[in-house]
């Protein structure tokens, strides 16, 4: 059975950017560009990964991160960050996410990462 990845972004190319280089590897995609519908895929699509940008629309995606981890429904799913902060700020982030990728991301880091975290 194929993984199903969500991923959130409230900038359109890079969610397209990454729904075509996660289908490709073969992923089930389902993409959101608002922090409000995030509580509601998560509950319709059962993702098995969520990666997630850090800058959303109205939200703080470690604050949701967060949230979702802290819910006994849903703490178990992994969650990648996305973030165009230095690796300077990123490494003074206190959140659970299980990993916190930089932007733009190496693609080949990323589906690396996936993979790991997916095993």
């Amino acid at each position: 059975m194929n993984k199903k990845i969500l991923v959130v972004d409230d900038d359109l190319f890079m969610l397209r950017s990454l729904e075509l280089l996660l289908s490709d590897e073969g992923y089930i995609v389902h993409l959101v560009d608002k922090s409000s519908l995030i509580k509601e895929s998560i509950v319709a699509f059962n993702p098995d990964l969520i990666v997630m940008d850090i800058r959303l629309d109205d939200a703080d995606g470690r604050e949701i991160c967060d949230k979702i981890k802290n819910s006994w429904l849903t703490t178990e799913i992994p969650i990648i960050l996305l973030t165009g902060l230095s690796h300077q700020k990123i490494s003074e982030f206190d959140c659970q996410a299980d990993a916190i990728l930089g932007k733009p991301c190496n693609y080949d880091t990323l589906l690396h990462t996936i993979s790991d975290l997916l095993k």
